[in-house]
């Protein structure tokens, strides 16, 4: 008579496959989370490599070729395309950049939002793009944050994750409004600067890098747990969090559990 299979034999094959399939799974979620690191890097890149391609082309080898033309009546030689014109690339686009940096609050870059601001179709696409650009660089140029917070964005019902950035005062009702930056997607810096009463965020233990893990990640490296419905409470401008149960909790401490 043939003797069934030990039930231990069977579950220790369908072990296997639950950890094969945790593996596999656990390596796609590194794959993309990689990948999703990747893009502003490569954005950058591209944009950097995009101006030097751009200035090589259309200033230093045509001006090489000209004065090779005009001065030795042949083609210019071989340590200028070579050499010279590369590194004079990087050094005009390293500039140019310094220079855009220097123009931000200029007469001359208030010139430039005015016409665009005005010119049909162009003006919706800059002034989408010039306002991803100062949320970023507020958020860049304020002091770090350490404040973690959900607010009812894009409608109530749904809360996004933001980071307070400055702390401001209604003198009309004398209340505490917060300046906090929502980075949307998972490729930060898109995102918005929104104006919040102090009283509608829902603030969280979360750490600033946890906060900018689960963004990049679309949710996927998300602590286990969120105050979500029950915030805690923040006893003074950069005081400590206080759970719903009245007990301090120190960040540090709440991002190891």
């Amino acid at each position: 008579m043939p003797v069934p299979p030990l039930p231990e034999a069977k579950n220790d094959h369908l072990n296997e496959i639950g950890a094969m399939q945790a593996m596999v799974k656990a390596i796609r979620t590194r794959v993309l989370t990689g990948l999703i690191l990747a893009l502003p890097i490569a954005l950058t890149l591209w944009i950097v490599y995009w101006l030097y391609s751009t200035i090589q082309g259309i200033v230093l080898l045509p001006t090489g070729r000209l004065t090779a033309k005009l001065f030795q009546n042949g083609p210019p030689p071989f340590w200028w395309e070579n050499v010279v014109a590369p590194f004079l690339g990087v050094v005009v686009v390293l500039c140019f950049l310094y220079v855009l940096g220097l123009l931000v609050h200029s007469s001359l870059l208030r010139a430039v939002d005015w016409v665009l601001l005005r010119v049909p179709v162009v003006t919706t696409i800059y002034k989408a793009l010039t306002n991803v650009a100062q949320s970023l660089s507020n958020q860049m140029q304020s002091s770090p944050s350490k404040r973690v917070v959900l607010v009812e964005f894009p409608h109530p019902g749904m809360r996004a994750l933001a980071f307070v950035t400055n702390t401001l005062t209604d003198p009309t009702t004398n209340q505490t409004i917060l300046c906090v930056c929502v980075l949307t997607g998972v490729m930060p810096p898109a995102g918005f600067t929104l104006h919040v009463p102090e009283e509608s965020v829902t603030n969280l233990d979360w750490s600033v890098n946890q906060a900018l893990q689960a963004i990049l990640s679309g949710g996927m490296t998300s602590p286990g747990v969120i105050h979500f419905s029950n915030g805690l409470h923040v006893a003074a401008t950069g005081g400590p969090l206080i759970d719903p149960h009245g007990n301090p909790i120190e960040p540090e401490h709440a991002a190891e559990n």
